[in-house]
């Protein structure tokens, strides 16, 4: 059943499964999924698929972030898993469930308010989509991208860096975009820094992301066989973003998902100095500044 519910920030304390990759959770960000038409006549659907590995009914809320604007509220698809059922939403944003035409994000969780959740792991399940469109040079066919869904502890905060590698953006064969969706109550600006096959920074690009929201965009930066690094540059102590990049084959349409790996491992030479001016100009504002890691000081340090 489809309904506009409102987005409960508390929902993380009570579902998210602490910092551990690789598993079942019962709290899923989707970063992005589409029902829109795109470059050189495609046209882009997500399929979402979401598996229940208990023995009894789980009951899931699904929540459309569109893209661009605040979501205070969103509108939501009322599932119920079977035992180990597998329910599929075919073409989740278009007309038969959401009836959205265009982008966004999915907020993927276990219905807390219609089942008990204080076991461990009583409420995780799998949620995972595919974004594709039918092939348009051949009348049959079709091609896309796996977009798995990434559990809570996957997401970005302000003690981690996400990573990405494989970026082409030359602008003739390969072109890449970026996006980054957001499960924070509060605008976030999430940079990203451009990096070539070296390691050099050649560039650092801002997402302004809304509240709830999700953005997409081509890659600025032209760079063949690079990385980006996405990293917090402002928003609330308790932001959470999911970014991403993709890879497309200007030929022939053929999309690469490229989902970020964060990770506390690392820096950031922009985000060093993003937080070498906050420390300078605003001693005080301890709720907006970065944690600082010991890697973070000693470069600090180099620089004074």
């Amino acid at each position: 059943m489809k309904r506009q519910s409102m987005l409960i920030a508390a929902l993380l304390v009570g579902l998210a499964p602490g910092l551990v990759m690789a598993q079942l959770a019962a709290a899923w960000m989707i970063p992005a999924a589409a029902h829109t038409t795109g470059v050189h006549h495609t046209f882009w659907s997500t399929d979402v698929n979401l598996h229940n590995p208990h023995e009894y009914d789980l009951p899931v809320v699904v929540q459309l972030l569109p893209s661009g604007q605040e979501n205070w509220t969103a509108p939501a698809l009322d599932v119920t898993l079977g035992p180990w059922e597998t329910v599929n939403l075919w073409d989740v944003l278009g007309p038969d469930l959401f009836a959205w035409n265009g982008t966004g994000a999915l907020l993927v969780y276990a219905d807390a308010d219609a089942t008990d959740c204080s076991a461990e792991a009583s409420c995780d399940f799998l949620a995972t989509s595919r974004s594709y469109t039918p092939d348009p040079l051949r009348s049959s066919g079709e091609f896309g991208q796996a977009m798995p869904g990434l559990s809570v502890g996957q997401g970005l905060d302000w003690d981690g860096y996400g990573y990405a590698a494989g970026i082409m953006n030359d602008g003739e064969l390969f072109r890449a975009n970026a996006g980054v969706a957001s499960w924070t109550a509060g605008w976030t600006t999430v940079e990203m820094d451009v990096q070539d096959a070296a390691g050099n920074v050649v560039a650092t690009e801002e997402f302004e992301v809304p509240p709830y929201g999700h953005i997409q965009r081509r890659i600025r930066t032209a760079v063949a066989a690079g990385s980006v690094v996405f990293y917090l540059a402002s928003g609330p102590d308790d932001a959470l973003v999911f970014p991403y990049a993709t890879v497309v084959d200007q030929r022939t349409g053929d999309p690469t998902y490229l989902p970020t790996v964060v990770s506390r491992v690392g820096v950031s030479v922009a985000s060093i100095q993003a937080a070498s001016v906050r420390l300078r100009s605003t001693p005080s504002a301890a709720g907006q500044r970065r944690f600082l890691s010991r890697t973070d000081i000693r470069a600090l340090a180099r620089k004074k």
